[in-house]
Formats: structure tokens, C-alpha cells, sequence
């Protein structure tokens, strides 16, 4: 068993998701409720906004995002130097600290080439837009108004 089955398999875990930094979604435990393009990119812009946000308080390099809801915990993990993002959804009721542990290990486990893609990260060619973070958070909230279903 591989360490996104292992995941997977976790009883508190709901689900996984695998993208990379170039808006693709690699591995899913479910279907996105919207273009997987676009979920992948949030995941950048989420993580730019908290290592923007954690740099401005002095508290170091973010190394994970917790998004709580009503129902869930949704935690995003930057990998291999922002290459990849791994997010974990779990219960409100799951016990979080033994998820980290779990997480951790199996996080440190993970060999970018059993990733299936380049392990470097990408350089951006000439025609390859760079975004800063002003750029992804209008693109976020061009995004969130013109969702299907609002």
C-alpha cells in the first residue's frame, strides 16, 4: 500500500487530494464539485496567502493550512518546495492531534519521484504568467463570484 492509499485508508481521514503547482490534480479520493483546474489553483493561492500572512506576523515558514468548517477540518500541505499539495479532509470529531502525527510520518515518507511527475519544480517560461499574491486573491474572488450555483 502506497502513502496516499495509506491515507486513504485512515478511518478519521474523509478524503485526499493530490494536485500540483500547475493547477493539476493528480489523485482524488472523490470528485471536485467544480473544474479541478481551478481547485488546484486555489490550493496555490491559499498557500501563497499563508506563507504572505505568516511572514508579516514573524512566525515562520507556514508548513500547514487548516481551513475549519461546520462539518470538517480541510488541512493543506505544501510538499517538495510548493511543487505539490497535498489536502487531507477530516471529521470535525476526528482526534487532530493524532492525525498530525499520522500525517508527519507519512509526510516525511514521501518521495517526490513516487509522485509520478517531474521533481523539480517547474521554471516558469516567458509565456507562462507569474502571479503575485494581489493576483491570485483577485482571482480568487473573481472566481467565488461568478461560482456555479451562487
Amino acid at each position: 500500500m502506497d502513502w496516499f492509499e495509506r491515507l486513504n485508508n485512515n478511518p478519521h481521514i474523509e478524503s485526499v487530494l493530490l494536485a500540483d503547482n500547475q493547477g493539476r490534480v493528480l489523485r482524488s479520493t472523490r470528485p471536485l464539485g467544480s473544474d479541478s483546474e481551478m481547485a488546484a489553483s486555489m490550493l496555490q493561492s491559499a498557500e501563497v496567502l499563508a506563507q504572505t500572512l505568516s511572514a508579516e506576523l514573524g512566525c515562520g515558514e507556514a508548513r500547514m493550512l487548516q481551513i475549519s468548517t461546520q462539518r470538517e477540518h480541510i488541512m493543506l500541505f505544501p510538499l517538495a518546495a510548493s511543487t505539490f499539495y497535498l489536502v487531507v479532509q477530516v471529521a470535525r470529531t476526528a482526534p487532530l492531534m493524532l492525525i498530525m502525527v499520522e500525517l508527519e510520518r507519512v509526510i516525511a515518507e514521501v518521495d517526490v519521484t513516487q509522485l509520478g511527475v517531474q521533481s523539480e519544480k517547474p521554471v516558469p517560461s516567458d509565456d507562462t504568467p507569474v502571479l503575485d499574491a494581489a493576483e491570485l486573491i483577485e482571482a480568487v474572488r473573481e472566481w467565488l463570484r461568478n461560482r456555479p450555483g451562487k
